[in-house]
């Protein structure tokens, strides 16, 4: 562990356990797979989509060479090892069919479209929907891609958003997002007071520690979580409080491995007295295959690093919450 800062194996230890921790370093000095999201928009139908999906696995696959792209239960897909690493190059690429992703990355805008359509199913195409903390785009692509109503991408950076708007740009879908360049806690839709929005994915800025193997150095720096924490909470109350209806949903997410970032946020929302309630939406078993042995029996998602099976093991970090706001009166 001596890659690691001190402060954050130990708290890895106190969360985890030591054995669990071992596993989480040795993933984060492994060199990360590239897996990818596909593009389906108008692709409506389950039929559909499963054409879409093998379509693109077998742009990355060639027998003769020995190359094949794994196509995951989740809808990713897993770029071959031996693939050049030129992104740019890559077939479909510029033809906007796909955007580089982590499956661990794609379970917050999942989350939601499938709590919707179960609850909602003829819904989809009439709910507004905000992605907070917007930039690089690949949650907004892919809540693009599922075909919500409206969705809004507001970004606090202006570099960031010129990143955010030139992914959507090449995958087609600038006409169905509004981006806003903006600060996710005091944003509000129209700058009006009463319009309330369906949704809120808050996939929240953090410690970034459930990435290591794609940014060691966040691995070997004391993150400032006291301001850190108080910026997700300003965020995710913010969400609760004035943007989302009665009965609206908020996804709040974090590429965090400490769970103070995570698992204690939610616990500090839902006992909190001020605004209205809240409850949480469990995860159920069966609802995003691969990730089963992901759920908490809070209901959450917990991925941890090298602990899922098969290439869901080289996924990210992650956790993922979803609420709903009760209604009022």
């Amino acid at each position: 562990m001596d890659n690691v800062n001190t402060q954050l194996a130990q708290e890895w230890i106190r969360s985890y356990g030591k054995q669990i921790t071992e596993g989480i370093v040795e993933s984060a000095m492994s060199q990360s797979p590239i897996f990818i999201t596909i593009n389906l928009s108008g692709k409506s139908s389950k039929e559909e989509r499963k054409v879409e999906l093998e379509r693109v696995r077998d742009m990355f696959s060639d027998s003769s060479l020995g190359i094949e792209a794994e196509l995951l239960e989740n809808g990713s897909i897993r770029i071959p090892d031996q693939y050049p690493t030129l992104v740019s190059k890559w077939p479909g690429y510029s033809t906007g069919d796909w955007w580089v992703q982590d499956p661990s990355a794609s379970l917050p805008a999942i989350a939601l479209e499938t709590i919707v359509s179960k609850d909602h199913p003829s819904k989809l195409d009439k709910l507004h929907v905000v992605d907070l903390c917007s930039a690089p785009g690949g949650k907004t692509a892919q809540l693009c891609s599922m075909g919500f109503g409206k969705v809004t991408a507001v970004e606090l950076s202006s570099p960031r958003t010129k990143a955010l708007r030139e992914n959507l740009d090449r995958l087609g879908m600038t006409d169905r997002c509004s981006i806003v360049v903006g600060d996710g806690r005091v944003w509000r839709p129209d700058g009006t007071s009463g319009t309330q929005v369906d949704a809120v994915l808050l996939d929240a800025p953090c410690s970034a520690t459930g990435v290591g193997s794609r940014r060691p150095d966040v691995l070997q720096k004391s993150p400032n979580l006291e301001e850190i924490i108080s910026l997700q909470r300003e965020l995710a109350v913010h969400a609760i409080d004035n943007l989302l209806t009665d009965g609206g949903i908020l996804i709040y997410a974090t590429c965090s491995l400490l769970q103070s970032e995570s698992e204690d946020q939610i616990r500090w929302l839902l006992s909190r007295e001020d605004g209205p309630g809240i409850e949480i939406l469990p995860f159920q078993e069966g609802e995003i295959p691969g990730f089963d042995s992901a759920i908490h029996e809070s209901g959450w998602l917990r991925v941890i690093p090298g602990q899922l099976p098969g290439s869901y093991g080289q996924c990210d970090g992650f956790f993922v919450a979803r609420l709903r706001r009760k209604k009022q009166g």
